[in-house]
């Protein structure tokens, strides 16, 4: 049983996953309260799912970029859960990754090729990341990344197709500015009825997929078998 958590937004997102399927999948606002109410709502959401911690194997958590705070508060409860119920074994997951995860059917679909997942960095630009769909039959990864996370203004899109050699066509581009990035370039695929935000339910399916492929977490460039913030940049201190 694996249950993941994702807060790279303004949500607070839990998914529980058994053997790839989903079987309940929650996601709450929070404003600033964030640190009180994460270990709350995960007891509440396995209690009402009529299960406890001693149910759960792995704990799968979307660990940024994105919100500072968000990142801090989720992977310092989820570590003491860890530490706590040592049966549960730790996946952290790029949360950029979770999101490409989270359109994989929608580009299959598409006979796509790629994915590009955004993330409001909340400083007036994205982050974003190019994933190349793997259709291999084999066990291996779904998405392979092709890219590091990048900073960018929306105003510089056009450049990050040039530079990764990128054909629209070939291209579903989901998160932070989608239709922005639809109305900018030509032929790009979106598509509005996805979730366009960091999702537990993407970091839970990506996490399922390494366990049931028997993927070695250490062989991919987006997963850890620890905890760990990431950061594409030093936070922002005000000194007024």
């Amino acid at each position: 049983m694996i249950i993941s958590i994702e807060t790279s937004t303004s949500f607070l997102s839990l998914s529980l996953i058994n053997k790839e399927y989903v079987i309940n999948h929650i996601s709450v606002p929070f404003k600033n309260e964030l640190s009180e109410i994460i270990v709350p709502t995960i007891k509440m959401f396995l209690k009402n799912n009529l299960i406890s911690l001693c149910d759960v194997s792995f704990l799968a958590v979307g660990c940024g970029p994105g919100s500072f705070t968000g990142i801090r508060s989720i992977i310092s409860s989820a570590s003491g859960i860890t530490i706590s119920n040592n049966h549960i074994k730790s996946i952290g997951i790029n949360s950029l990754a979770g999101l490409a995860m989270s359109a994989l059917h929608r580009a299959k679909n598409l006979k796509l090729k790629y994915i590009i997942s955004s993330i409001d960095s909340k400083r007036d630009d994205l982050f974003l990341q190019l994933f190349q769909i793997n259709d291999s039959k084999k066990k291996s990864l779904p998405i392979l990344a092709k890219s590091n996370i990048d900073a960018i203004k929306i105003e510089k899109l056009r450049s990050y197709f040039v530079i990764n050699k990128l054909i629209a066509k070939d291209v579903l581009f989901v998160g932070h500015q989608f239709s922005i990035a639809k109305n900018m370039i030509d032929n790009l695929h979106i598509s509005k009825d996805l979730i366009q935000h960091p999702d537990s339910l993407g970091v839970g399916k990506l996490a399922s997929c390494m366990i049931s492929n028997e993927i070695c977490i250490k062989k991919t460039t987006f997963a850890f078998d620890k905890f760990k913030p990431i950061y594409v940049r030093a936070a922002q201190i005000n000194n007024k």
